[in-house]
């Protein structure tokens, strides 16, 4: 006796139908209910992105204190990042701090995808709009290369 190989293709008057064993069936079922719960899940993580982007919009909007705060905020981060400060996040005391490298160029290791910090003997000069690079992360080997996020801030 000779068994059918699953799933089966066969034309009839030009349409394709294909056969499938109750198990093949059952599998592709759920793979498609599995794939609209996590579009389901998605639309609600947006709704709710989405709510909270309107509420901090609008509440900037009947709280002037608020969306002043933001502006300064935003602005220090703008203003920092020209002057080429290294910003971080303290987890000792909930901090955030700005490092003046304005007397240093930070270049990279090609080999360990180090960032090493020389020192200059005159400051940095934001005026010159010296800049690191585009994509300089890249060339570091794979598994060492930074993760490298854009700000989003408003440009002057």
């Amino acid at each position: 006796m000779s068994q059918s190989k699953y799933p089966i293709q066969k034309i009839i008057d030009g349409d394709t139908f294909v056969v499938l064993t109750k198990k093949q069936a059952d599998d592709i079922n759920q793979i498609f209910e599995s794939q609209k719960r996590k579009i389901g899940n998605y639309k609600k993580e947006i709704a709710n992105l989405d709510s909270l982007l309107r509420f901090a919009k609008i509440d900037t909007v009947y709280n002037p204190e608020l969306g002043k705060r933001l502006d300064l905020l935003e602005n220090w981060l703008y203003f920092s990042a020209i002057d080429g400060a290294w910003i971080y996040y303290s987890y000792v005391d909930s901090s955030v701090y700005s490092v003046d490298l304005s007397y240093y160029s930070v270049r990279k290791d090609d080999q360990t995808g180090d960032l090493l910090f020389i020192r200059n003997e005159v400051p940095y000069d934001p005026e010159k709009k010296e800049f690191p690079m585009l994509n300089w992360n890249k060339d570091i080997i794979e598994p060492k290369q930074p993760r490298i996020s854009i700000v989003p801030l408003k440009t002057k």
